[in-house]
């Protein structure tokens, strides 16, 4: 072996090990804040409807956003500089967020918020499947790491915000995600850029969408990503709320956030080797069909301990849809076109799907309650499992 390859297996090591760091603190940021942001809004007097129309305006600028920001990673001179800087921003919105009172003041930081930082999952998960082929490792042994962060932040800022107030999740949020983004420069840059193969060049956005759409599991992935969107909106807006009403603490609810991410972290190696022996199709399967049951068993026996069980098996089924999603994606797309694919159904379709769902599960909640929500996306998960069946290829998903 060579001085150079010595130099370059030590870059990579270094790399995976930054890698999992900055996953940590990424998914520990979302863990500090995601928890208690609908129960800040509640607590400054945003109605059900208004916090769906906030996140409605949110989705609605990140629909735009997001694929052209991860088109654009390309023609980047620094792309690992662009996803800093995007870090950073969502951050300082978030720091924003915490000092509104209004309605609209909400609105216009949310704004900030969605315009620079809708490309930082599909740009972070990017860079992890650089990293993680270098070193011949798996996608999931990276994304655990976020799963670690969410398990420790999460509890963290449940007892900070029980013993302050709701504010300082959002304000702790902003500090971890700035450490984050400091953790990106030893990362080794080319792990930012795309590889040239011979010729290549990035595909135009246009062409990418026109092969996507004679790709029947695509398509069939597509369905499920805007079924469940559609009918799981409810519940991931307003469980933490309906937690609350039905008794529990602050602390608490920090510690039932956890649940799901404990069992992530052997659950998305355990994803990792299933994708590769089984393929991914059928972790995304599966995963619809653990999310069915969990929603429909908070349906009819509604309490505290029914959820903290649902929360552990949804740990199983949420590493299967990660690890599955985004080891379909990569398998069915060339290395310049796996960006825009990832920006466009984990970025684009889900939110065009929330500006439609957010609104009218809020208008829900408002009026029917939160329990019945739970119908709404159990159901929406056995549709989506139907979609997937009808739409499956036989053959592995070919190159568009």
């Amino acid at each position: 072996m060579s001085v150079s390859d010595i130099s370059d297996l030590q870059v990579d090591r270094r790399s995976l090990r930054l890698a999992r760091l900055y996953y940590f603190l990424l998914y520990g940021g979302g863990g500090f804040v995601s928890p208690f942001l609908n129960l800040f809004y509640v607590h400054q007097g945003l109605s059900g409807t208004q916090i769906g129309t906030v996140t409605s305006i949110g989705a609605s600028i990140t629909l735009i956003a997001a694929p052209f920001w991860a088109h654009r990673n390309a023609h980047w001179r620094s792309p690992r500089v662009a996803l800093q800087i995007f870090v950073v921003l969502n951050a300082l919105s978030l720091l924003w967020i915490s000092q509104q009172t209004l309605f609209w003041g909400v609105a216009i930081a949310t704004i900030f918020r969605a315009l620079f930082t809708s490309s930082i999952f599909p740009l972070s998960d990017s860079m992890a499947l650089t990293v993680s082929k270098a070193r011949h490792t798996g996608f999931g042994s990276i994304r655990v790491w976020g799963s670690f962060g969410w398990v420790v932040f999460v509890p963290l800022s449940g007892w900070l915000v029980q013993q302050t107030s709701l504010q300082t999740s959002l304000i702790g949020a902003f500090v971890v995600l700035c450490v984050a983004s400091l953790i990106l420069f030893p990362i080794g840059a080319r792990n930012f850029t795309v590889p040239v193969v011979s010729d290549e060049s990035p595909p135009r956005f246009r062409l990418v969408v026109s092969k996507l759409l004679r790709n029947r599991s695509l398509l069939g992935v597509a369905a499920m990503i805007a079924i469940v969107g559609i009918a799981n909106s409810g519940v991931a807006q307003f469980e933490n709320v309906y937690m609350q009403q039905l008794g529990a603490s602050n602390s608490l609810i920090g510690i039932i956030n956890i649940l799901s991410a404990l069992v992530e972290i052997p659950c998305m190696l355990w994803a990792d080797r299933l994708a590769r022996r089984r393929g991914p199709y059928l972790l995304l399967l599966m995963a619809m069909l653990i999310f069915a049951g969990t929603r429909l068993l908070v349906l009819l026996v509604p309490s505290i301990p029914t959820i903290m069980v649902t929360e552990a098996f949804t740990g199983v089924s949420y590493s299967f849809y990660t690890v599955g999603l985004v080891h379909f994606i990569s398998e069915a797309t060339t290395a310049h076109e796996t960006r825009t694919v990832l920006a466009l159904y984990t970025v684009t379709l889900a939110n065009l799907v929330s500006i439609l769902s957010s609104p009218i599960t809020g208008f829900v909640f408002d009026h029917l309650g939160a329990r019945s929500l739970y119908l709404i996306a159990g159901v929406g998960y056995l549709l989506a499992w139907v979609g997937l069946q009808t739409l499956r290829q036989r053959a592995e998903p070919q190159t568009p």
